[in-house]
């Protein structure tokens, strides 16, 4: 026989198939043969007639408008109440806010009033439960860099975390003094918390007065501000006592010992500080672990849930009381009472201490750098939440246009009707 050139097989074996091998059905790739793996589940796939049109666009509408409807009134039943700009020189209304001298300065030298009283006038009784919130405007925290700058294994209250441990999450404040590529990357060098989000912690305090009664100040509380998740997971003081370390925030925490406290909480505390084995938990003060204070304080919580707009509300403190119509006063102020327990006010009258600087605090929390505002608002509830027409005007608005349209159509459909095809005759009604 001949053979192929170049080739010493006989030509007629270049031309042999490759034998068969059977696959292993084990490692085959094919997806199991199911309607749901092969996209062929049974579908409701309407056909869309003049009438079923009609009929869709009209039970839409009166679904949507009814819905509106409800929306607005519950809206309408909330009671809500905001003050005026409180970072500027004068309110809206005339009165003095509370800046007192260069208001526009950005180089340390604004001084505000502290503590400073701003005017609230309740319309109308509020019924408890009231909310009270402080709005801030112009104020991104919705920015990629501020949102991921925060550490939650440190908030968490993970120990012996090192520079180097919370470098990456917390890239713009998480080291005090000592650079961590220069021999700083000692667990002594880090600031807790770190991060954008909680160096920039709201810290200015509110407390309500009724002018009615002479001036009595309202009771609110704190407690139940916070997500449940954050308060029994996501925020724990460190057993080490590192929360707080190189932190302005919470310095006065950190200075306080245990006879700032009371009852059971002040046992714990003494508890902790005699189960103490370090110089480091000893100046924890009252950043021990189930404190309350510190990273467990219930404002610090609110305020790492970052907003997803500009301009957003945060609250601040729940009142389980009847707020009468009338006249109210808010008492804003930053800073802690003079550490001899005296009061020493300055020309422009503030008479709070801060203990980073071992001076009177001459500023509340600053917005004017960045072109914002500050408000505080009281607002009650209803079932659909706070004060929102808007959901109510959308659902009314789209309900009427699906009621016009229906409106169009049966018109349209009966000056000048198509004949259409039977239906029957389609190819996915048959059988078989």
């Amino acid at each position: 026989a001949k053979t192929a050139p170049n080739s010493d097989r006989p030509a007629a074996a270049s031309h042999a198939r490759a034998p068969f091998i059977a696959m292993d059905e084990s490692k085959s790739r094919r997806p199991l043969d199911t309607p749901f793996r092969q996209q062929t589940l049974k579908a409701w796939r309407p056909i869309l007639t003049p009438k079923v049109v009609v009929l869709t666009f009209f039970l839409v509408g009166c679904v949507f408008i009814p819905i509106g409807c409800v929306i607005i009134s519950e809206s309408d039943k909330v009671v809500e109440v905001e003050s005026g700009d409180y970072s500027a020189a004068y309110l809206p209304d005339g009165t003095g806010g509370c800046c007192v001298a260069n208001c526009e300065a950005t180089d340390g030298t604004r001084v505000d009033k502290n503590p400073c009283t701003i005017a609230l006038r309740v319309p109308e009784d509020m019924a408890p439960p009231i909310y009270m919130y402080y709005k801030l405007s112009n104020f991104y925290q919705n920015h990629r860099r501020y949102v991921k700058s925060r550490s939650d294994a440190q908030l968490r209250g993970v120990e012996g975390l090192a520079p180097s441990d919370i470098e990456a999450d917390c890239t713009d404040v998480h080291v005090h003094g000592v650079d961590v590529n220069v021999g700083g990357d000692n667990v002594s060098n880090v600031v807790s918390p770190c991060g954008l989000i909680s160096w920039s912690v709201f810290n200015d305090s509110f407390a309500l007065h009724n002018k009615g009664v002479g001036g009595a100040q309202v009771t609110t509380t704190s407690s139940g501000i916070a997500w449940e998740s954050d308060t029994k997971f996501k925020f724990r003081n460190s057993p080490e006592g590192s929360t707080g370390q190189f932190f302005p925030p919470f310095a006065y925490e950190r200075q306080a010992g245990c006879d700032a406290l009371s009852g059971e909480l002040k046992q714990e505390c003494e508890a902790y500080m005699a189960a103490c084995t370090t110089a480091e938990c000893k100046a924890a003060g009252l950043c021990f672990p189930r404190s309350g204070h510190c990273v467990e304080d219930e404002h610090f919580m609110v305020w790492m849930r970052t907003a997803g707009l500009p301009s957003f509300r945060k609250l601040y403190a729940k009142i389980d009381e009847t707020l009468l119509k009338g006249d109210y006063e808010v008492e804003v102020y930053n800073g802690r009472l003079h550490p001899s327990g005296e009061q020493k006010p300055s020309a422009a009258g503030q008479k709070l201490w801060n203990y980073n600087t071992g001076a009177e605090q001459t500023s509340l929390f600053p917005v004017h750098g960045f072109g914002g505002g500050k408000t505080v608002v009281l607002s009650t509830m209803s079932f659909m939440g706070g004060k929102n027409p808007f959901l109510g005007v959308a659902y009314i608005v789209v309900g009427a246009v699906c009621l016009a349209l229906a409106l169009l159509f049966f018109i349209k459909d009966h000056l000048s009707p198509r004949k259409l095809g039977d239906p029957s005759h389609i190819t996915f009604n048959k059988k078989g």
